[in-house]
């Protein structure tokens, strides 16, 4: 049977199918029951506590001219921003940022705080204003509060004169004015302490600014306490270094001459150019640099990511000769030096993304940051690169990135139990997929053995503990004395000839390339279901029968989903058929998904303790996200059961006890379940929507669902038999049509 005989196409879940129930949203009230005269004591100290603040400071260098107050609200153990915001709303106070459920940083004028410090005392004499039981306490917003734990670290080790690179964000939520007078007032400040400011302040997609400087140890402690500073934290640089390569033989090879070129999916190439050999370059659609990019030598890095983006197998293609492309190449270059500062990074994302988002769905970014996130809050650039993908429809590929520690530790649980062994920025984006790698062949003297985590490659968690990589690719290994070891994953193709390298710069690109073969076959190129295909198609590299939960957990952030494998996920086949389907979902409506289990598999008798079908359900949403909202980032996600009839008629869940990826908050359910005895007929997938605290309840959220069931037996009629059962319910997506 040939691949075409074998490939089934995917089956569309048409709104015939799908009941939507509606739901009321639930909310409550906590009453604690406080002694509001001692309550009401501490919230009046806080409150003396931050006029304190700002009188200290108007007697340094503040002007009291500011008419603006910032400072911080600490809500009850049990309470969230979601409970409190009218009543802070009521008092004239604005939310400009939360650090987590229970944290807020506020601001207010002058005239509101003493009004709000008069209704205090009013709640503290005679109970007035019961709703201020739900807050614990009122304190100051100081400099010590927005240095991240990374900046108090390097402080630990270095002196006070000591010069430091940082980066100072402005508080969010500013009016453009305010925003004018702070950052001059930075400004002044860094100038004044005898610090430089590195380039011109730089604006995130959404607004926020950041002023990048170098300065003392001891200046940076006085300019922090500023009000209009939010977050300070050291500046990282952007690198692409590999952790090693060796050159095999100045060997290129030509194309497979009956390939269309033009019709292939684009991908974009974040990289420092590409410069393929002759006989390869027709498969790059266009060159491209940014404009600021300094001329010279290009194309060391992102020649050899573009290889494993364009070509599948690239190792055994070049062993068997013409090379037969998968993806065209938009060659964006961002780079001309080893390192680049964020500001510098970011604008040239920007305007690659704003140059090529209309032509191109994909984007592979093989640039990392030269230390660990700390995962507390999103990152700069992990922020952006959501933000950029929400902005434009489009799909970030990045690196989960490299470090050295397999120079310094012996053995690879050592290296994953290293804290500088977790993933770097931007690879933290929630909506983009991070992609680490795993070893493919094992090599003697190699500290990771084929299908483990590679000895450079990062792992997670990433931010606020969600999983991280998304999934993993086949890539080299590296020794401990540097050396790359040649087999057939760790081959790239540069100008100059084939070379082994190391890295996940080199297996993210496969993933962007894995997600372009997806995207030719997903109805109206949804790059968004077809993200989705590729995590429901991804291959565990553990069972997850045998294990607890905390063991998924601790593979899950070395292997995400899984390994990648576009083969699985493009297609059905006679033993395994799924079912997609994209829409949107509001928090007063719960969706029932139908999907079928034919009869021919529930009635195929099998030895006990065996399983005749998987049932594996991935669904992404797209939620709104703020980086100002601290841990609560991501504003939405859509919990996801399987539901089936029982042997007694009744509707039941059946989850998997230990499941692999169901976790709130986070972007991705995906999870899979096996079975044995069950009864045939219509399954369902019910999906329902959860958001924070500023979300409508109207407000849709895009979600893409991939089921897919798998017939463990290997029958070969799973497919035949639920398209003729179904009659006709469920439609081929060859034969669909989906507006985008």
């Amino acid at each position: 049977m040939t691949a075409m005989e074998r490939n089934k196409p995917h089956l569309w879940i048409p709104e015939q199918e799908i009941t939507d129930v509606s739901k009321k949203p639930t909310g409550r009230k906590n009453d604690y029951g406080l002694d509001y005269v001692e309550h009401g004591e501490v919230l009046s100290e806080g409150l003396r506590d931050i006029v304190a603040f700002y009188q200290k400071l108007e007697a340094a260098d503040f002007s009291e001219e500011e008419d603006t107050m910032a400072f911080r609200v600490i809500l009850q153990e049990k309470e969230d921003i979601s409970n409190t915001k009218n009543l802070l709303e009521e008092e004239g106070i604005k939310i400009n940022a939360v650090r987590d459920k229970r944290h807020a940083v506020v601001s207010t004028r002058k005239t509101t705080f003493k009004a709000l410090q008069n209704k205090v005392e009013q709640y503290k004499d005679a109970g007035v204003k019961k709703d201020f039981q739900l807050i614990e306490a009122f304190a100051p917003f100081t400099g010590a509060d927005k240095k991240t734990s990374s900046l108090l670290k390097y402080f630990q080790d270095y002196q006070d004169d000591n010069t430091v690179d940082v980066q100072f964000m402005l508080m969010p939520k500013m009016d453009a004015d305010a925003k004018v007078r702070v950052q001059a007032r930075i400004s002044e400040k860094i100038a004044y302490s005898q610090g430089r400011i590195e380039d011109a302040p730089y604006h995130l997609t959404d607004g926020t600014v950041i002023i990048r400087a170098i300065v003392s140890a001891s200046a940076l402690n006085k300019i922090s306490e500023d009000p209009g500073i939010y977050r300070v934290e050291q500046t990282v640089f952007f690198g692409n270094i590999a952790p090693a390569t060796v050159l095999l033989y100045p060997k290129a090879t030509g194309l497979k001459p009956d390939v269309s070129i033009d019709t292939l999916p684009a991908v974009v190439v974040l990289d420092d150019g590409v410069d393929f050999p002759d006989e390869l370059e027709s498969v790059v659609s266009i060159h491209w640099q940014a404009s600021d990019c300094k001329s010279g030598a290009f194309g060391d890095h992102g020649t050899a990511v573009a290889s494993k983006v364009a070509f599948a197998d690239l190792g055994a293609q070049l062993e068997e000769g013409l090379l037969i492309p998968r993806a065209r190449i938009i060659d964006a270059r961002i780079a001309d030096d080893h390192e680049m500062s964020p500001n510098v990074f970011l604008s040239r994302i920007q305007e690659a993304v704003a140059n090529f988002a209309q032509v191109a769905k994909i984007f592979n970014l093989s640039y990392n940051a030269n230390m660990p996130i700390e995962g507390d809050q999103i990152s700069i650039l992990g922020s952006e690169i959501d933000m950029l993908c929400k902005k434009y429809s489009i799909c970030f590929v990045i690196s989960a990135g490299n470090h050295q520690l397999v120079f310094t530790e012996n053995t690879l649980d050592d290296i994953i139990d290293d804290d500088d062994s977790r993933i770097a920025e931007p690879a933290d984006a929630m909506l983009g997929i991070t992609v680490g790698a795993v070893v493919g062949v094992t090599h003697t003297g190699s500290v990771s053995k084929e299908n483990q985590i590679a000895p450079y490659s990062r792992r997670g968690p990433g931010f606020c503990d969600f999983y991280k990589p998304d999934l993993v690719a086949y890539g080299a290994t590296q020794l401990k004395d540097g050396t790359v070891p040649t087999d057939l994953y760790a081959i790239c193709q540069k100008h100059d000839g084939v070379y082994a390298l190391a890295g996940t710069s080199f297996t993210a690109p496969v993933v962007a390339g894995d997600l372009a073969e997806i995207l030719s076959v997903v109805p109206g190129q949804d790059v968004f279901l077809a993200q989705a295909l590729l995590y429901n198609g991804a291959r565990h590299m553990y069972d997850i029968n045998s294990l607890t939960k905390d063991e998924v957990n601790m593979l899950g952030n070395l292997y995400g989903r899984g390994l990648s494998s576009p083969a699985i996920s493009m297609y059905s086949s006679e033993d395994s058929v799924s079912y997609i389907h994209s829409g949107t979902l509001n928090r007063l409506t719960k969706e029932r998904v139908k999907f079928h289990m034919p009869s021919v598999i529930a009635d195929m008798k099998v030895k006990r303790g065996e399983k005749k079908v998987r049932v594996t359900v991935t669904c992404i949403a797209h939620p709104p996200i703020d980086r100002d909202k601290g841990s609560e980032y991501s504003a939405a996600y859509i919990r996801t059961s399987i539901h089936r009839i029982n042997s007694k008629g009744r509707n039941v869940v059946d989850n998997p006890s230990v499941s692999d990826n169901r976790n709130p908050w986070d972007t991705c359910y995906h999870f899979s379940k096996e079975f044995s005895a069950f009864d045939a007929g219509d399954w369902e997938v019910w999906l329902e929507l959860f958001t924070r605290w500023d979300i409508r309840d109207d407000e849709e959220i895009s979600y893409a669902l991939v089921i897919t069931v798998e017939d463990l037996t290997m029958a070969g009629n799973l497919y035949s038999e639920t398209i003729r059962e179904t009659a006709g319910r469920f439609k081929p997506i060859e034969t669909v049509r989906v507006k985008v």
